[in-house]
């Protein structure tokens, strides 16, 4: 038989197809039953070149591989194919579906009362090699899964060859001779350009710069504010807010625009600064100190507290009764700073009593913070003045109660309040000595002999100091 070659077409849309096959059909190993012959039919309709569907009928007889018993299956499916390279004479494809197969014994082994039936599926792949325009050589393999239990399918092998029929269908529109092109008629080249601006950014004041170009181009200007330039060229710009500048470039072939960018930002105002310092830092009370200050970028200042508003540079003498922290705040268009300056303001030590007759005995004891209690190791320190006050009876003067600065003033009052008298209560009860001949007077933190900024100096202003005279008799 021979056949027709040439433009062999492939899959047609809309075309039905008749296929008739034989082949083998092998069973999974748990059914014990013998590989056999199977023959059949399909049915199929292209939907596109691409896609068609078939239905798919077949029939087997074959017999067991531990007895002697002779099965009959009929298989029935819908198969969707999808066709690679449709247009051409070999057209490979692959395949799904599914249906059910139906098993019989014996001759009748397709009456109702003796067959089963079982659910199916497959996947598999095929080849169609065209002969003639409706007319195709085709071989198929499939691997179709046996449903009989869904969680353990049986795996069933079908391979088959046979022949496929196309009727109707669109075929392919016969060649038509070309028609040779009008000769072009030439038109003058379109104009092209391009506008560039170097920084792209700039702070408000600077210059940046403009180039540009153009071909095929009699006429160019650039927006806003420059108007017609030549087709290259550059300038510099200064522009005071942020600008999109356009070239546009006219020629017989119509125009051409180009665009950049530049945008212009305005600087911040310089942040102020501000310098206060104060010499000396500490000074006795009635003492001076003074206060120096500088300030940058700044258009009021002022000092606080008791000041108020001062040049941005200068100096002043201050004598504070007390303890001052002096703030100096500057302000100016890019904000406000501020400069601070502490000055200690210590009490003057109270002047040495005249003494009369005889010398006074004056002592320093000294107490934990918040604490009246007399440590152990100024026992021997009020020995000694005890053994004075037996030795000379006429004497008389104060134990004297000091603190450092922790805490509130008036608690401070009352803590020296205690300590002078717990001296006091001391001398009076081991040593005997008059309660008449002995004052307590507490001063608290207003008395300070040294510096309450250190631990060292908290330490020695929390003292007891005794102050007495010896009068004739």
């Amino acid at each position: 038989m021979a056949f027709a070659t040439g433009a062999l077409a492939g899959e047609r849309q809309g075309a039905f197809s008749v296929s008739p096959f034989v082949g083998g059909y092998t069973f999974d190993g748990v059914q014990h039953l013998e590989t056999s012959p199977v023959y059949g039919l399909r049915l199929g309709y292209d939907l596109t070149k691409n896609w068609g569907v078939e239905a798919v009928g077949d029939f087997l007889a074959t017999d067991g591989t531990r007895s002697e018993r002779s099965i009959n299956a009929l298989s029935y499916r819908l198969d969707i194919l999808y066709n690679f390279m449709p247009d051409g004479p070999l057209v490979p494809y692959i395949a799904v579906g599914g249906g059910g197969i139906t098993y019989g014994h014996g001759k009748d082994g397709l009456k109702i009362s003796d067959r089963t039936t079982d659910a199916t599926a497959n996947a598999g792949l095929g080849l169609k090699y065209f002969v003639t325009d409706s007319i195709a050589l085709r071989g198929d393999a499939r691997q179709l899964f046996i449903l009989e239990d869904p969680k353990s399918p049986k795996f069933n092998w079908e391979y088959t060859a046979g022949f496929t029929f196309l009727f109707g269908g669109k075929t392919a529109p016969a060649p038509v001779a070309a028609v040779p092109a009008a000769e072009p008629v030439p038109v003058p080249p379109a104009p092209s350009n391009q506008l560039t601006v170097t920084p792209s950014s700039i702070t408000k004041g600077q210059s940046a710069t403009l180039t540009w170009s153009s071909a095929n181009a009699t006429n160019c200007e650039i927006q806003p504010g420059i108007g017609a330039v030549q087709p290259q060229g550059s300038m510099a710009v200064t522009p005071a807010d942020t600008t999109n500048y356009t070239l546009t470039c006219d020629g017989a072939g119509g125009s051409a625009k180009s665009a950049a960018n530049l945008s212009v930002t305005t600087p911040a105002p310089p942040v102020p600064s501000g310098n206060l310092t104060v010499a000396p830092s500490s000074i006795t009370k009635g003492q001076s100190a003074t206060l120096m200050w500088s300030s940058t970028n700044a258009t009021n200042c002022e000092i606080q507290p008791e000041i108020g508003a001062v040049q941005p540079q200068g100096s002043m003498a201050v004598t504070p009764a007390e303890n001052a922290t002096y703030t100096l705040t500057c302000s100016g268009a890019g904000g406000t700073a501020k400069s601070a300056a502490n000055l200690e303001v210590v009490m003057p030590a109270p002047p040495a009593p005249a003494p009369k007759l005889c010398s006074p005995t004056v002592i320093n004891i000294h107490f934990d913070t918040n604490k009246s209690a007399i440590k152990p190791q100024y026992h021997d320190e009020l020995k000694k003045l005890g053994d004075f006050l037996a030795e000379f009876p006429q004497a008389t003067g104060a134990i004297e109660g000091h603190t450092d600065n922790v805490g509130s003033k008036a608690a401070n009052m009352k803590l020296s309040q205690r300590r002078a008298e717990s001296v006091r209560n001391y001398l009076i009860e081991k040593f005997g000595i008059a309660p008449e001949r002995i004052k307590a007077v507490g001063y608290g933190p207003t008395k300070p002999i040294a510096s309450n900024k250190t631990k060292a100096g908290k330490e020695q202003n929390r003292r007891i100091e005794s102050n007495f005279t010896c009068n004739a008799k």
